[in-house]
């Protein structure tokens, strides 16, 4: 990098959190950000909403949306009521399998300002309004799947980084992170760290390959992320076993690759040229001299 921290800029300082860079900056827009610096640098005043967004420069609604958020992440805590505290009225949750309406959801969110907040937040993402049966999954996985709403969002920044930005994805990946016990923002993190790893070596080993834009099987999203993640095969070592492969069946096969680059990592082998500069017998012994039959036999009982 070629700017450093002025140490003389210490010479007045604030305490910032750790888990405001750690946990929360990804999903964070610059406006909540703003609001939080200017409210922790007047953390011992009393300030209204009115002069947070005129200090940091950002409209009213902002600074509300602002503290939702950071209330939602743990950072800021509401203030109770000097008077004893009611008994905390029930959550209100869909009961029934079936999406709240349109009208359950209009309600939904005047009550519930976490609704209301991962509704605009989810319309800015995806960069248009919602329709009718997005706003109702929204409200059905914060409701009655009770999903926290900074995780559900994560999943809608993720979908619309990868091209995914269909309600469809979002509520499957959000059920399959409940059925796996994946609520909480550290967790939902490393699963997309993990997501995204696996996409883009499902990606390298589609395009190599020549195979129709789908959804890998869970073998062949295990071995892909095996070859170009853990193995670190280059492309031209997976289009070098997919040559091969052809070459001896005169057909591709997925099983037939794995074998091939399994043979090849135990070996040592890293490039194309060192597979070359082997003996000619001992290339073909890696994948070129199968007993056709016996190898089908072999493939079948391993994958």
């Amino acid at each position: 990098m070629d700017y450093y921290v002025n140490p003389a800029a210490f010479s007045s300082a604030f305490t910032v959190p750790a888990a405001v860079v750690d946990q929360s900056l990804k999903l964070a827009r610059g406006e909540h950000v703003k609001v939080l610096l200017y409210l922790l640098r007047h953390a011992s005043d009393e300030l209204t909403y009115e002069e947070i967004a005129s200090g940091a420069d950002v409209s009213l609604y902002d600074v509300k949306e602002a503290m939702l958020y950071w209330a939602d992440t743990g950072i800021l805590c509401p203030k109770q009521a000097p008077e004893t505290p009611k008994p905390a009225e029930p959550k209100k949750v869909v009961k029934q399998l079936e999406k709240p309406s349109r009208t359950d959801v209009a309600r939904r969110g005047a009550e519930d300002g976490k609704i209301r907040y991962l509704l605009n937040e989810t319309q800015m993402k995806l960069g248009r309004n919602l329709k009718s049966n997005e706003a109702a999954t929204l409200v059905w996985l914060y409701d009655d799947a009770g999903l926290d709403v900074s995780v559900i969002l994560m999943i809608v920044q993720y979908a619309v980084a990868h091209d995914k930005a269909n309600i469809r994805f979002i509520e499957s990946t959000a059920v399959d992170w409940i059925d796996r016990g994946v609520t909480t923002i550290s967790e939902a993190d490393e699963e997309l760290r993990r997501m995204a790893m696996e996409e883009g070596a499902w990606k390298l080993v589609r395009t190599v390959f020549g195979l129709d834009r789908r959804k890998p099987s869970k073998k062949e999203a295990k071995l892909a992320v095996q070859w170009v993640c853990e193995w670190q095969l280059s492309r031209e070592m997976l289009a070098a076993a997919y040559d091969a492969c052809v070459d001896a069946k005169s057909a591709f096969s997925f099983p037939y690759v794995a074998k091939i680059l399994e043979n090849w990592h135990q070996k040592g082998y890293k490039t194309p040229d060192e597979i070359e500069k082997q003996p000619q017998k001992e290339k073909s012994g890696d994948y070129a001299a199968y007993d056709l039959d016996q190898f089908d036999e072999m493939i079948k009982s391993k994958y």
